[in-house]
């Protein structure tokens, strides 16, 4: 098990959060518009605290190496992922799901002692990696006539197996969690270069298993576009793909494993791309009058074949927000960030190239030198998820959604969402709002993020989410939108695969499974929808 202790009701370790005077400069700041003071503070449940029911199951699994445990916190820790329902359950010890145990597998032979042990005797068996899930991709909630559920915590399974430095490949065990992919590979002068806001915390294996996409992606791709081949245990045995750089020979058998999200079996090993870890790099903010401005920027950017590091564009209400929360003077108007990094000293002069043709599209569109840091939204960035758990102790919705869309559809799909958002917001609560920032571009489209935030009834804070949340998944299939664009979709967004791909792709998904997992005991409930067991 990890030697650092896992929060199990929050982001994060043990020891980590906001600090005291930063908390304090923060209530200060919204005390007046958001109605709230220190009093309205209430803290989460301690573990001993929580009703957790006797396990249904007594796990016994010969020869298995690793770990069973079912001590109350391992329970716990596994019991949800890290949205903001989930936080909400978990700070407050409401309608729970535990499951019976949890294992920590050393290696391939104890995960295939689970799988058998699991189908002789129907139990449902949960892949786990760093737990960050926000769509309920972890959850142990599964079907009717299991006789138990097993969490499987791939932690231990985390080892680099081996390096190809001139074809800047690594074979890697996908236990591993961001930090220490990232750290391994710079101890060999290479580097991966993904991350996404769960970075801290999240697993290769997660990465993979619900198609993500890095801070980085529009230099570097998607993970999809960094994997080369994968190695899958299924119930029906190993699946492998071969290690090459790309092939012709029928389908692409990862793409069957790459946002399967442990619903056809175990993803073990990955054989991934690295890159050169930068020398240097051009960085730096640009203020746009609005929104729609900041949008043509970033279209003509990536459609020269730019491709920057970085290139996002925040609307002017988080840069408002984020002013006042921060204490900053405001600087009206959306913000983008661009980042060009540089492999190699002696590509200098292209890099510097790019970076004043980059500077071309901003200024046709609008955009002026921005003065505050591009650093400072980067601390943010990660930081988001420590501030929305101590939101919820002040009984505050604060959530995101992402989709993405064609430029030509992006200001309708902004305006669309906003409003409907913000109607919603209204009857709910006195006050909210909803911010837009585009965090990934494309030749051809962009992914749009939404965040918004309310203060309904605390005892409604779940069904205000869940409403709100929905309303915006609506929106964004109303307007010609993906339902998710680098989360997954879990058990939360399962229902809504039919109105994306349609009824023939939904039934190619049940087929694959049924191939893969004739028992259905992997992660019931996540990419097919759930059937009793049995």
């Amino acid at each position: 098990m990890p030697d650092r202790l896992r929060k199990w009701n929050g982001w994060g370790y043990e020891g980590e959060g906001i600090p005291a005077e930063r908390v304090a400069r923060w209530l200060k700041a919204v005390e007046p518009w958001l109605r709230i003071s220190l009093k309205d503070h209430q803290p989460p449940l301690p573990l001993e605290s929580l009703r957790i029911p006797p396990p249904r199951i007594s796990v016994e699994i010969p020869g298995f190496k690793g770990d069973l445990t079912a001590t109350p916190y391992e329970r716990a820790l596994h019991a949800a992922g890290r949205s903001f329902g989930d936080l909400v359950r978990l700070r407050t010890g409401q309608d729970l799901c535990f499951p019976d145990a949890v294992a920590y597998p050393e290696d391939e032979l104890d995960l295939l002692r689970l799988l058998e042990s699991a189908e002789r005797q129907s139990i449902a068996l949960i892949p786990y990696g760093g737990g960050t899930s926000v769509v309920g991709g972890v959850e142990p909630a599964v079907p009717p006539g299991f006789q138990g559920v097993l969490s499987v915590d791939l932690a231990r399974m985390n080892r680099i197996r081996y390096l190809d430095p001139s074809s800047r490949r690594v074979r890697v065990q996908v236990g591993i969690r961001g930090p220490d992919l990232e750290e391994a590979l710079r101890a060999h002068g290479l580097a991966f270069r993904h991350y996404p806001q769960s970075f801290q915390m999240s697993t290769l294996g997660g990465w993979i298993a619900t198609r993500a996409a890095g801070h980085f992606a529009t230099a570097w791709g998607r993970i999809e576009h960094r994997v080369e081949s994968l190695r899958v245990l299924t119930p029906r045995g190993v699946l492998e793909t071969r290690e090459v750089p790309a092939s012709a020979s029928g389908p692409d058998v990862r793409s069957w494993i790459v946002g399967s999200e442990g619903a056809f079996g175990f993803i073990t090993e990955a054989v991934v791309r690295a890159v050169r870890p930068p020398v240097a790099k051009r960085a730096g903010g640009f203020r746009f009058p609005e929104f729609s401005a900041g949008l043509e920027a970033l279209r003509r950017i990536v459609q020269a074949g730019l491709a920057p590091a970085v290139l996002r564009l925040l609307d002017e209400y988080e840069v408002a927000i984020s002013a006042a929360l921060t204490g900053r003077p405001l600087e009206p108007g959306a913000l983008l960030h661009i980042s060009l990094e540089i492999e190699d000293p002696e590509d200098a002069h292209r890099a510097e190239a790019n970076w004043r043709s980059a500077l071309r599209w901003i200024e046709r569109a609008g955009g002026i030198p921005a003065s505050e840091a591009v650093e400072t939204w980067k601390q943010a960035y990660f930081e988001q998820p420590y501030w929305r758990d101590l939101m919820i102790d002040f009984g505050l919705l604060l959530d995101t959604v992402e989709t993405a869309v064609p430029w030509s559809r992006a200001e309708n799909t902004v305006r669309t969402v906003r409003e409907r958002l913000l109607q919603r917001i209204d009857r709910w609560s006195p006050v909210g709002g909803v911010m837009t920032r585009v965090t990934h571009v494309y030749p051809d489209g962009c992914a749009l993020y939404f965040t918004f935030f309310a203060r309904p009834p605390r005892e409604a804070l779940r069904e205000a989410w869940q409403d709100l949340r929905g309303t915006a998944l609506e929106a964004f299939l109303e307007c010609g939108g993906t339902i998710t664009h680098h989360h997954g979709t879990g058990r939360d967004l399962q229902s809504l695969l039919m109105a994306e791909h349609g009824s023939l792709a939904v039934d190619i998904l049940q087929r694959v499974k049924g191939a893969l997992d004739p028992s259905g005991i992997m992660n019931p409930g996540v990419l097919v929808a759930p059937t009793p067991h049995g």
